[in-house]
């Protein structure tokens, strides 16, 4: 069984697929792993710039339609073992050790199922992606207001990213990024993976409810990689029609809290 599997899931990503890809073969050598690319039917150059690359420890998946992000995930997880997964955003850049490291941590502490790094932008500046569980105000107050009326809510918005922490201890995450997800093994085998219900956004609020609900997500403040984040459900009115549906569906599950 290999130590590490790395789930990609692309969706045109034809301009910052090789970089990222390649930053993690240049920077993780001391364990046993393999990148798997789930690739959602891309229009573009994604699956030509990923062939591009010379590596073993790349194998690609090529799917004839979008079945969307959880999907992609859970025929990576369903099909490949191994002792940890990381579910990995292909517009983030490992900068350095940062897999071993994360990797060496999860051996050490039984209680985590799943571990996140400090999430930062190009600029070194801290991402808060550490979430308290989302109600209805908190995602129409992010989606839908203009910022300057975001600003009037701005203590609540601190709160909802837990921004009193500090970002600079360890600490329990009820929602916590699927950006970059390390996983244990058998904790994301146990809760089934992804809920394919959710096409995309929201899925990682209710994978990390579920995983809680067993084990722990852990905030790991000692090391950090960074994060493009080209905001897409925030521009288009498709994004924002699936992340509305995403939360409906969410809400049904788990029940449907406004403040």
């Amino acid at each position: 069984m290999l130590d590490l599997l790395v789930s990609i899931v692309t969706y045109n990503n034809e301009d910052i697929i090789k970089k990222t890809i390649e930053s993690i073969l240049y920077y993780t050598n001391d364990i046993s792993y393999k990148i798997i690319v789930f690739d959602n039917n891309s229009s573009d150059e994604t699956l030509q710039m990923i062939k591009s690359i010379k590596s073993l420890n790349i194998v690609i998946i090529e799917s004839d339609n979008n079945y969307g992000f959880g999907y992609g995930h859970n025929q990576i997880i369903n099909n490949y073992d191994a002792k940890y997964y990381l579910i990995y955003n292909p517009d983030l850049r490992v900068k350095n050790n940062i897999i071993k490291e994360l990797y060496d941590h999860m051996e050490s502490y039984d209680e985590i199922g799943m571990i996140t790094p400090k999430i930062t932008y190009p600029s070194g500046k801290i991402q808060y992606l550490c979430k308290q569980h989302p109600t209805v105000f908190d995602l129409f107050v992010r989606r839908f207001l203009p910022k300057r009326i975001q600003r009037s809510f701005q203590g609540r918005e601190d709160w909802f990213q837990m921004k009193y922490t500090g970002y600079n201890k360890e600490f329990t995450i009820p929602y916590a990024t699927g950006c970059f997800m390390f996983y244990r093994g058998s904790v994301l085998k146990k809760i089934n993976g992804f809920d394919e219900n959710f096409f995309l956004h929201m899925e990682d609020a209710d994978i990390s409810r579920r995983t809680n609900q067993i084990s722990k997500c852990v905030f790991y403040p000692y090391n950090s990689v960074e994060h493009l984040w080209a905001r897409g459900s925030h521009k288009s009115l498709k994004q924002t029609f699936i992340t509305i549906r995403s939360a409906c569906y969410y809400f049904n599950k788990w029940g449907w809290k406004f403040y």
